[in-house]
């Protein structure tokens, strides 16, 4: 009997169900021809890689998986990035018209107290004037460890944190906004967000660039029922500011909510106050500390209240001896109230209002916690000497800017992004220039 040679034996090729393997692709949103256009491209690479085939595929492996992460997030970096390109074009041109140097428009206002709280800390002993002790303590030391690791200036490693905060905060923006309302609608509150004129501060030495990532975390660990994560990010940004402090009663109505909707006996819903009970760790903490080095808690409370004449009352800025001199000369009263910050406080509050009517309307698509927020930032703008409601609080208020990626498109969308834009750059350059707080 005549046999084949043992090299000229086919092998036996098993059955390929193309039915599984279309199905397979389709869930993967793969269709055919970018299947076959993948494997060609790699293919390719493989052939054309020379000596080094191996680097290639680990190219090509690298590659994919950096897309997995970042590409949900590339819209987002690129509208970051930009608005971030025309800020600093802006301080350029503040720097030169106005002969100063373009690291003093990253360092106005606040960001002067910042960086002397990043360098050198705080007195010990508690002052009724203004001093360090009226800015809490978080910022200052993530810019001083970012300038010890980098051997950096601090003023340097201050602006760069801010940097890095906005863009995280930006991420996040989009993710919360995404899980609201859909993917579209989450670009359009990137958008929207990146572009308001109270993002300056990402380009500044403030400390929103902790405030909002955290708030923003905060909310999303919230959504997701991840009570402890929420408590411990509310409970830091406790520690960045005290307008942060508005995200204890936030946990709190979450925690509430989750427990009328599961009831007390669920254990999952009593988990949920893990986040109110850890929310005032970080404020907490610093009453404790000020306390051991100043002799008393209350110290940043005497800064501000002496200091900066901070007031806590209903519509506390008319109790201020300035506005009853002002209300007792009304002709000196015009000439006041027509400045830049007035203007900013009264135009954030009619945007404020307006904004909290366009997220009530959608409040069925919002978690309890995410129209909470404004809400209560609203609160301390109406009570608070020191926080007037001007873009920077709206900012603090991110809710009720992220709306309008949702009621918004189309036209009315361009038409609001143009103007947007426009208002971010003239508001920037006055607050560049010292005239304007952010």
């Amino acid at each position: 009997m005549q046999t084949r040679p043992r090299d000229t034996i086919e092998p036996v090729v098993e059955p390929v169900d193309e039915a599984v393997v279309d199905r397979d692709a389709a869930d993967q949103g793969v269709t055919d021809q970018e299947t076959v256009d993948q494997a060609a491209a790699e293919q390719a690479v493989r052939t054309d890689a020379g000596p080094l085939p191996r680097a290639a595929e680990w190219w090509l492996r690298a590659r994919d998986r950096v897309a997995t992460v970042f590409s949900p997030a590339g819209w987002a970096v690129a509208v970051y990035g930009a608005s971030r390109l025309a800020l600093l074009a802006v301080a350029g041109v503040v720097a030169v018209v106005g002969h100063q140097p373009l690291s003093e428009a990253a360092a106005r206002f606040d960001g002067r107290w910042y960086l002397k709280l990043a360098e050198h800390g705080y007195p010990t002993t508690a002052l009724h004037a203004k001093s360090t002790l009226g800015f809490f303590p978080l910022y200052p030391l993530v810019a001083r460890a970012v300038a010890w690791v980098g051997f950096m200036p601090v003023p340097l490693a201050a602006l760069l944190t801010s940097l890095a905060g906005g863009l995280v905060a930006a991420v996040l923006v989009q993710r919360l906004a995404t899980a609201w309302w859909g993917d579209q609608a989450g670009r359009r509150a990137v958008l929207i967000f990146c572009l308001f004129p109270g993002s300056v501060v990402f380009s500044m030495a403030y400390s929103e660039c902790l405030t909002l990532p955290l708030a923003v975390g905060c909310l999303l660990a919230m959504r997701s029922r991840r009570w402890w994560a929420a408590g411990l990010l509310a409970g830091l940004a406790t520690a960045v500011e005290p307008v942060a402090m508005v995200l204890i009663p936030v946990c709190i109505i979450a925690a509430a909510t989750q427990i009328r909707r599961l009831g007390w006996r669920d254990p999952a819903a009593r988990r949920s106050l893990a986040a109110p009970l850890l929310a005032p760790l970080g404020v907490g903490a610093l009453a404790v500390f000020l306390w051991a080095w100043t002799g008393t808690p209350f110290a940043a409370y005497l800064a501000q209240h002496y200091g900066w004449h901070q007031q806590n009352q209903p519509l506390a800025l008319l109790a201020l001896p300035v506005a009853r001199h002002l209300f007792s000369h009304i002709g000196q009263l015009i000439s006041h109230v027509l400045t830049w910050n007035i203007v900013n406080g009264v135009l954030g509050a009619v945007f404020l209002v307006w904004s909290l009517f366009a997220l009530v309307r959608v409040r069925r698509e919002v978690t309890a916690g995410g129209l909470a927020l404004p809400f209560g930032i609203a609160a301390v703008t109406l009570w608070s000497v020191l926080t007037p409601p001007n873009a920077r609080m709206l900012l603090v208020a991110f809710p009720a800017v992220m709306v309008w990626g949702r009621r918004l498109s189309g036209r009315s969308l361009v038409l609001f992004v143009a103007v947007e834009a426009a208002v971010l750059l003239v508001t920037s350059a006055l607050t560049f220039a010292g005239l304007m707080l952010p």
